[in-house]
């Protein structure tokens, strides 16, 4: 089988990631692949030592500037014209568009097309996207709330779809117990390490954290947090600890790292305040190194955390909350053990590549045998 995937994101996190994970085990199981992507993203320079095709070059603008995508469609028609995919995978709302604008110009003779939803943002059941989302052969959820919206969308219901979570690098996650313990610069000898990790984005939440910390630091000044990411918010984060009174003694905002899998293995707990995930990447990651977390009940976070067994539960946008939830874990050394072993050992069997590849190749089979029924009109 000839695969296309194609991912708008020029940075690096969950989703590229993910396309990452999906271009391996299609490799594993024997199929060709390219990759459409814009020039100079990380994704591509990841996949440089692989066996991929890589279309570089495209522009993915939005929706509302599809005049703009015409180069695309034409480099797409060319690209399509020449490597002839079986079936293309789109992972992005702006590629998406563009494929599937492609598609209907070509007025029938297209590959199927398969859209796996990252997040968990509301798809509006606007007119245009009911028009978008019903010219898709099949669909991926990474997360069983992922998987309502998809089932309740308009039209969607009956298309084929499978339920496909994300997987953590566990060979890399290993890997970092070989390497160094990063030196955490300000944290007092002793003190408790608390972490979190994910792009500084309004969706993480990260203030939520800093002000839960605030409060975790009055009643145990021996703890000590460490947020890890970069992003557009980072220096809106820095001055939110400063105004809280989070000194480099008690936070440490390094930016962005490329040795997460060592600096997870430096902590004592980890917590994720996220608004919405699609599934939460890191907490799976911070689960598998056998870290006790605290996290939002939002998205697909309870795929993973399940409350009292493989971690704590707490509101969204409430920082007491979180608080008294990361205070009782500093408190209770027997539960943390418990949640930390309990945590590792369910993420190590439920989230693995040989299931990943397995559904998403059966997916792909489903899509091809069935190809979408005759599309009803908008109403």
């Amino acid at each position: 089988m000839r695969i296309l995937h194609t991912n708008m994101l020029r940075g690096w996190g969950g989703q590229s990631n993910r396309v990452l994970e999906d271009i391996h085990a299609a490799l594993a199981d024997g199929h060709e692949v390219a990759l459409a992507v814009p020039q100079g993203a990380r994704l591509q320079e990841r996949c440089r030592d692989l066996p991929v095709a890589i279309w570089p070059g495209f522009r993915f603008k939005p929706p509302v500037q599809l005049w703009h995508s015409l180069p695309d469609l034409v480099r797409l028609r060319r690209h399509l014209a020449e490597w002839r995919p079986d079936l293309i995978h789109v992972h992005g709302s702006q590629d998406t568009w563009l494929v599937v604008v492609a598609a209907a110009l070509a007025r029938g003779d297209f590959p199927p097309i398969v859209r796996t939803k990252h997040n968990f943002f509301d798809w509006r059941a606007s007119r245009a996207n009911r028009w978008l989302y019903r010219r898709i052969d099949g669909f991926i959820p990474i997360s069983t709330a992922i998987e309502r919206q998809v089932v309740e969308f308009p039209g969607l219901a009956d298309k084929p779809r499978r339920l496909v979570p994300s997987v953590p690098d566990f060979a890399q996650l290993d890997a970092g117990a070989t390497l160094p313990a990063p030196e955490i610069p300000g944290r007092p000898p002793g003190a408790f390490l608390w972490g979190s990790t994910g792009r500084m984005r309004d969706e993480k939440a990260h203030d939520v954290l800093l002000r839960a910390f605030a409060r975790v630091r009055q009643q145990r000044p021996d703890s000590f947090l460490v947020i890890a990411g970069g992003g557009s918010l980072l220096h809106d984060i820095r001055t939110l600890a400063q105004s809280l009174g989070l000194g480099p003694d008690a936070v440490w905002l390094p930016g962005q790292r490329d040795d997460i899998p060592a600096l997870l293995r430096t902590l004592d707990a980890y917590a994720l305040a996220s608004r919405t995930e699609g599934l939460g990447t890191a907490i799976l990651e911070a689960l598998a190194v056998g870290l006790p977390v605290v996290a939002t009940n939002v998205g697909g976070i309870p795929d993973s955390v399940h409350h009292e067994k493989t971690g704590l539960l707490v509101p969204p946008d409430d920082p007491e909350a979180l608080a008294a939830a990361m205070l009782r874990l500093m408190d209770d050394e027997p539960l943390r053990q418990r949640l930390a072993t309990d945590g590792a050992a369910f993420v190590r069997s439920a989230f693995t590549a040989d299931n990943l590849r397995r559904q998403t190749i059966g997916l792909y089979q489903d899509v091809l045998e069935t190809r979408a029924r005759p599309i009803p009109p908008v109403r």
